[in-house]
């Protein structure tokens, strides 16, 4: 599994205080996205620190993908919004923009 560490960017705290306050998330990417998976098997999760209060759409520049491409997140199988804030342990899945026929 492929490991990223991030900051939450609106969390101002001391060092010591953010190491405790992160929130450990698993990331799979699907279609268009699975090409910016950074390991060498890209069905396999991602695992993401982030600091706690962190939400859907703050993965998107931890992990390089392009803005307009991520447009659907799956948290722990229940679509929600990417402002929809993710706790411990949650896995969540990212989709670009979906047409069907």
């Amino acid at each position: 599994m492929a490991q990223i560490f991030a900051k939450h960017p609106r969390r101002q705290l001391g060092k010591a205080a953010q190491r405790f306050l992160t929130v450990k998330i698993y990331v799979k990417l699907f279609a268009l996205l699975r090409q910016h998976h950074p390991g060498p098997n890209r069905s396999e999760p991602i695992v993401v620190e982030l600091s706690e209060g962190a939400t859907a759409a703050d993965l998107v520049p931890v992990l390089n993908l392009p803005d307009k491409l991520v447009r659907h997140a799956f948290i722990n199988n229940q679509q929600k919004t990417l402002d929809t804030a993710l706790a411990d342990g949650d896995t969540v899945n990212l989709f670009p923009p979906v047409a069907g026929g």
